[in-house]
This record gives structure tokens, C-alpha cells and sequence, in this order.
């Protein structure tokens, strides 16, 4: 399948000098020049998830969509300044075909360096649990499942089964604790977490056959996330139908040998609806005292609005009083915001993404609030504590967070042009860790004359440090590259490049890129005229 990776320019002149600012909330541009990667196959592709490795590689994982639109499971894994790092994989990604979808929706990276990944696939008749384990190379791990690959059914019903999984995390002796939801003989969805041993057979010996889940009425019920107590004891969370038209949070706790924790809420299950519609609990952390921290929606009766909401309970399973509104925040007066994943700082302030705006399929942006340990908006942080990413002008949303030193690795999906959803990373400044040393950037350069005729020529001068690869380009304000003036080894010194500006540019703003395997993104806006 062709690739196409869009190096993604999102640069409004009037606002160069703020995404030149390092203040929390700002695109980093030493990530890819831009602050933004995007990557588009054709049809619909997304980022799921995103972890960042200790040596600063970003790992992306999630689905794109072939011609048939058969789901393909990818993982892409970065270097720190934004490109793909070709050593991992086939040039710096893996995918994996099985079926009709292989669809991965969390990953989590354990301490050799391996990859694990979890979703489902389907031939449309049925639907399993499918895992997948990478070595630190991005290639299956013959030690885990059949060649790298679990795919298990825990449904009750040998002939008619669906089962999915939502999220994963690991016990101390590195079992794998999987989250999401299975059919159960009345054909309604249950709430279940899966224990796997460490090489993906089942651990019969957890909850039921290796299944730990609660008791339903309604069809549709799912765990979205699932997180350990520092006592072992299982935290799980997403929501539970009370009715065939609304949702409610749901949050349930259950033993190390996956039985219901009697201790927490009522009967080891949370089952709170804010106002008698829909709301959904998507991310989950644990905080000190093994409190609860957890984010997703809350939808208005009035008008359907949704709005995002930031909860934390106790570990007993109460509303924590000091937080927020008796222990829940709600965020967001747009028709759209959702809150879909989260993470916390060393500082216990808590980042949430998602997206804020109008109902899809219409202009809802990528949106990250940061909250303060007593869930007020972090007014240091964005514009009065949130900040919004516009790519194409359409349906974005931002479904995947991870903290990487003094900076905010997002990834989701944003809609383009031909309406289809491309795969989207971007990095933010943040203020904490700040000691991070920084990856060392090429002096600045120039670009003669400017602005230059579209017939003209350009002269592109800098001053390479260090002999290595050099890539200079021509972009557009979208990132999509027009030309590419020079690529190759160069020896250090002072250097110069003459350019004949394309026959077909048209007038607008560009962009000169820069780049050696030494150094990290810099740009230079071009007027042409």
C-alpha cells in the first residue's frame, strides 16, 4: 500500500511569534519543524494511542483503512524531533492484516522494550480479542501467543460471540490486564476484564475462565480503561446502560483473583448518572491513596450538549467533596467536548484530551485542558487552562496522551480535505521537568530575497555545525512539500543554494524546511508575490 506522510505546516502568519514561544500549551516546532505530524493513507487512518519510550522515541499506534476498507492494525514509532525512525520495522512502522478489521484502540510499552497492543478483528460474523506483542524493533515477538499474535475468544456462546478490548495495563509479576467487553448468553454486553499471563495464553485462574465482569440489565456496557491499585486490587471504568436511551459512569473494583471488591461503592460497583442522559467515563488514572481519577462526558437534557467531564473518587469509591463540584468538574458551553483520554503530572495536575466545538461531523477541534490538583482550570496553561488544535478545518479529535520530560505528546485523527480521517501527532510545551535537556537545533538561516517573484530565485544560506545528511524543502502553509531544493551529505561549513521558484507556484505564504541527522526542524516563511 502506497504511503503518503505529510510533514503537516500549521502556521497562521499573524501568530508565527507565538508558536515560537515556549509557554505550556504551545506547538512545539522543534517536533517536526512544526509541532505536527500527520500521516495519510488514502482512506481513513487514525492514532488511537501514543506512549514515548525513555529514550524520547514515540510509539503511535491505531488502524488505517486499505481500499477495501479492511482495517489494518499499524503501530509508527518516532525519533524525538518528529521523524520516523526508519530502524524500527519496515521503515519505521508495522502492520498487521488478519480478517476483515484488526483494530487496535491502547498499547503499552513493559521494560525490555517490547510493544504490546490490543483491539479486536472480526470477519463480520464474529468478533475476538486480538493482542499483538512487538520486540524493540517493531517485529512480533515469537515468545508471545502464536508468532506475536493473540487472538481469543471469552464469550460464553461458541456460535455467536462478540468480544473487544478497550485497554490494558500490566500486574507487578507482568500479567496483562486487559479491559472491554464481551456478549454474555442474552446477547448483552458485559463489562469484563481479561487476565492474560505474561506470553498471552488466558489465566484461567482469574474471575471466570479468566474473565471478571458485573452483573448488567441492558444491552450496551463496556470498561474503556483498567488500572491496579497499589494493593493489587483492580480498578476498571467506562459505562453501564440503565435504560435503552441513556448511559451511565461507571467505575468497579475487583480482587486479585477478579472478584467483585464488596468494599468499593455499592457491591464493588460505582453506577452514577449526572443527568439522566448520557454520560461516559473514557480515561482513568490512579493518584496517590489510590484515588480515582477519571474523564469523558456528561451530556445536558436541555439541548444534548456534551461536555467534558473530570471526575475523582476515592478509594472506597466515593465523590471526592474537594474536587471540583462534590467531586466532579464539567467542561466546555460548545455543543462538542469530550474528554477522551488523560494523564498526570509529577505535580498531580491532571491534562485531559479530546476534542471541543460543533457536533461531528462539523468543526470541532483537538482540545487539552489542564486542571489543578482541585480541579480548576490551570489558568497558566493554553488560554485560561485549554488549549485547541485546528488541522483542516473539519472534525478533529485528539484520542491519545503521554508526557515525554517538558513535553505533551497528543495523537488522534483530523479530517481532511477529501473527508477522510488522516493520522495525527503533535508535541506541546509544557512547564514541568523543565531540566530536560533539549535536542541541540541548527543556527538559524536565511532566505534571499523575501518576499521573492513566483519567476524568481531564492538563495538559502546557513551554517552547518556538523557534517551529516541535509534536507532542505519547499512547503507549503499545509506542510504539503512543493519541492525539495537539496538532499544529501554535506561537510560542515558555511553554505549556499540558489533556487528557481516552481513554473506553477502560485502567490501565498511558504515555507523553507531545513534539517540535518544532526540537528532538528528549522523554518523560514517565504512570501511569494
Amino acid at each position: 500500500m502506497k504511503k503518503t506522510i505529510t510533514f503537516f505546516m500549521i502556521l497562521l502568519v499573524a501568530n508565527l511569534g507565538r508558536l515560537n514561544a515556549q509557554s505550556p500549551g504551545t506547538l512545539d516546532n522543534t517536533f517536526n519543524g512544526t509541532g505536527i505530524q500527520v500521516i495519510d493513507n488514502g482512506n481513513m487512518d487514525l492514532f488511537t494511542d501514543v506512549k514515548v519510550q525513555d529514550d524520547g522515541k514515540i510509539v503511535a499506534v491505531g488502524m488505517s483503512y486499505d481500499a477495501s476498507w479492511n482495517a489494518i492494525a499499524v503501530v509508527y514509532r518516532f525519533n524525538s524531533d518528529g521523524w520516523l525512525d526508519i530502524s524500527f520495522g519496515l521503515g519505521g512502522s508495522y502492520m498487521f492484516t488478519l480478517n476483515n478489521e484488526a483494530n487496535i484502540y491502547a498499547c503499552l510499552i513493559k521494560e525490555n522494550g517490547s510493544i504490546l497492543l490490543v483491539g479486536s478483528t472480526t470477519d463480520y460474523s464474529t468478533y475476538r480479542i486480538l493482542m499483538i506483542q512487538l520486540n524493540s524493533m517493531g517485529f512480533p515477538d515469537e515468545n508471545f501467543g502464536e508468532a506475536g499474535v493473540v487472538v481469543q475468544q471469552v464469550g460464553p456462546d461458541m456460535n455467536f460471540f462478540e468480544d473487544h478490548a478497550y485497554g490494558v495495563t500490566l500486574q507487578e509479576d507482568g500479567k496483562i490486564l486487559v479491559s472491554g467487553k464481551s456478549y454474555n448468553t442474552d446477547y448483552r454486553f458485559v463489562p469484563v476484564v481479561i487476565r492474560f499471563n505474561a506470553n498471552g495464553s488466558l489465566d484461567t485462574s482469574f474471575g471466570v475462565n479468566g474473565v471478571a465482569g458485573v452483573p448488567v440489565t441492558e444491552v450496551d456496557n463496556e470498561f474503556t480503561k483498567v488500572r491496579v491499585q497499589s494493593d493489587g486490587k483492580i480498578v476498571a471504568s467506562g459505562h453501564i446502560s440503565n435504560g435503552l436511551s441513556w448511559f451511565s459512569l461507571l467505575i468497579a473494583r475487583f480482587d486479585e483473583d477478579g472478584v467483585l471488591d464488596s468494599s468499593f461503592g455499592t457491591n464493588g460497583v460505582v453506577n452514577l448518572n449526572l443527568n439522566n442522559v448520557d454520560d461516559e467515563f473514557f480515561g482513568m488514572e490512579l493518584i496517590q491513596d489510590d484515588e480515582i481519577v477519571l474523564c469523558g462526558f456528561t451530556t445536558t437534557q436541555s439541548d444534548f450538549y456534551y461536555h467534558t467531564l473530570v471526575m475523582k473518587f476515592d478509594a472506597s469509591g466515593q465523590a471526592v467533596s474537594g474536587f471540583g463540584d462534590n467531586g466532579a468538574v464539567v467542561l466546555g458551553t460548545e455543543p462538542m467536548n469530550v474528554g477522551n483520554a488523560m494523564v498526570l503530572q509529577d505535580d498531580n495536575k491532571i491534562l485531559v484530551v479530546g476534542t471541543s466545538g460543533e457536533k461531528t461531523p462539523l468543526n470541532n477541534d483537538w482540545a487539552i485542558w489542564r486542571l489543578n490538583p482541585d480541579g480548576s482550570l490551570d489558568n497558566t496553561f493554553g488560554n485560561e487552562g485549554k488549549v485547541t488544535t485546528e488541522f483542516f478545518g473539519n472534525a478533529d479529535e485528539a484520542l491519545g496522551i503521554a508526557l515525554s520530560g517538558n513535553k505533551i505528546v497528543v495523537a488522534g485523527k483530523a479530517r481532511n480535505t477529501n473527508n477522510n480521517h488522516d493520522m495525527a501527532l503533535a508535541r506541546y510545551n509544557n512547564d514541568t521537568n523543565v531540566n530536560v535537556e533539549e535536542t541541540n537545533t541548527l543556527i538559524d538561516f536565511v532566505v534571499a530575497p523575501n518576499p521573492v517573484n513566483a519567476q524568481g530565485t531564492i538563495s538559502v544560506n546557513y551554517d552547518l555545525k556538523q557534517s551529516g545528511i541535509v534536507m532542505i524543502e519547499l512547503v507549503d502553509i499545509t506542510g504539503k512539500s512543493i519541492s525539495v531544493l537539496s538532499s544529501g551529505f554535506e561537510v560542515s561549513g558555511q553554505k549556499a543554494i540558489q533556487y528557481d521558484m516552481p513554473s506553477d507556484i502560485s502567490n501565498g505564504v511558504y515555507f523553507v524546511r531545513i534539517k540535518s541527522n544532526q540537528t532538528t526542524f528549522k523554518t523560514q516563511k517565504v512570501v511569494v508575490f
